[in-house]
């Protein structure tokens, strides 16, 4: 199953800027909010609660970040992603510097969909290539593309 449909070329933050890892958490949650004005108000709730699953943990390895969670009161859930031309210090597992993040917000009930879906970004986190040609990417379109074709690789 592909997950792509999630993405919109305006849920993907090309060339982010931020030093540190709570900039780059607090971006995440600022691009989360703008996809959905329901979400305008929680916007503090969505970069506490990213911020929060870091410190139990780093989502990160292989130059790629997912920090991901359950938000009460969602429907749906949101995605996503973020490119680092330099990449930042997210206490990866592996000692890297990150470069992609992915970040996903989801409804309380539906595990399994949740399970799917971080599948889905683990598989295409993990092409040898994935990183690369993320930070050769030159506009959201084209990290669509890259996602539709990595997800039937």
């Amino acid at each position: 199953m592909t997950h792509s449909n999630l993405f919109q070329a305006d849920s993907i933050l090309l060339n982010m800027e931020s030093n540190d890892a709570d900039g780059i958490l607090q971006s995440l949650a600022d691009g989360l909010v703008s996809m959905d004005s329901s979400l305008a108000s929680r916007r503090d709730e969505i970069y506490q609660a990213l911020s929060a699953r870091e410190q139990r943990g780093s989502t990160g390895t292989d130059g790629v970040g997912i920090p991901h969670v359950k938000l009460p009161g969602i429907d749906k859930a949101y995605a996503i992603l973020g490119v680092h031309q330099g990449g930042i210090d997210f206490a990866a597992l592996d000692g890297e510097p990150v470069h992609v993040f992915f970040s996903v917000l989801r409804p309380e009930d539906g595990p399994e969909e949740h399970i799917d879906l971080l599948r889905w970004i683990a598989g295409i986190a993990q092409h040898e290539d994935f990183v690369s040609f993320a930070l050769q990417a030159q506009d959201g379109k084209s990290i669509l593309e890259l996602l539709s074709e990595l997800a039937t690789a």
